[in-house]
């Protein structure tokens, strides 16, 4: 079986990769930045998704999952937030994920595969300030994933993570109040959403969905 994850070397998207060749796939991940970078699972694909250019697909067979986990996260007020800014976001959270998935879609149809997009639960309810044009734009991931679904036929859903755990993150006030304010009391494992991923990969059934991995926040 063969699975693409697109920012396969952030925290989440390292995680997901492993445990999808755990269980038996090939995982071919893209990264900006391949330069001295160790990729266990399979093989590491330099590719930026400003560059538009998805030559490198012409290699593959088919596809039996594609997961779009790049994206990209900043904050800034509504009012002050440059084009450019927004922008940024955009290039990659809506238009890159468009393009990848568009650019997947024959391979997917060969073997029948599943596409498993990463939302946020910041699509479902307001983020943690400042961060309404991130917000919008895994809006559109869920949005899209469920229209995705009906108009393919494909098993199309999504996992809608938490604050995922990452080194850079413990510690500081964010942290903090998401542990008060999560049913568990801290920040999300990537291991747990890269154990929803592999769910939702493997699963008859399941179209359309977008899965809350959250530690219970959006309970509280």
């Amino acid at each position: 079986m063969d699975a693409l994850v697109t920012g396969a070397m952030s925290t989440l998207g390292y995680a997901i990769s492993g445990k999808l060749h755990e269980y038996g796939y090939t995982v071919y991940g893209t990264a900006r930045d391949t330069f001295g970078k160790v990729f266990p699972f399979g093989r590491l694909i330099g590719f930026d998704f400003g560059d538009d250019d998805y030559s490198f697909l012409s290699g593959f067979e088919g596809l039996d999952l594609l997961v779009n986990n790049a994206g990209i996260f900043t904050e800034g007020g509504q009012e002050t937030l440059s084009d450019d800014d927004f922008l940024s976001v955009m290039d990659v959270n809506v238009v890159g994920l468009f393009r990848m998935t568009r650019a997947c879609l024959p391979l997917l149809r060969r073997r029948n595969g599943a596409v498993v997009n990463v939302s946020s639960i910041n699509a479902l309810h307001p983020g943690f300030g400042s961060t309404a044009h991130y917000d919008g734009s895994k809006g559109f991931v869920s949005a899209y994933t469920r229209s995705l679904a009906a108009e393919t036929g494909l098993r199309v859903n999504a996992v809608a993570p938490g604050l995922v755990d990452a080194s850079r993150l413990r510690g500081t006030p964010l942290a903090e109040t998401y542990s008060q304010h999560s049913v568990f009391g801290g920040m999300v494992e990537a291991g747990d959403v890269a154990s929803a991923v592999l769910f939702l990969a493997s699963s008859r059934g399941i179209y359309g969905q977008t899965l809350v991995v959250d530690n219970g926040y959006l309970l509280k």
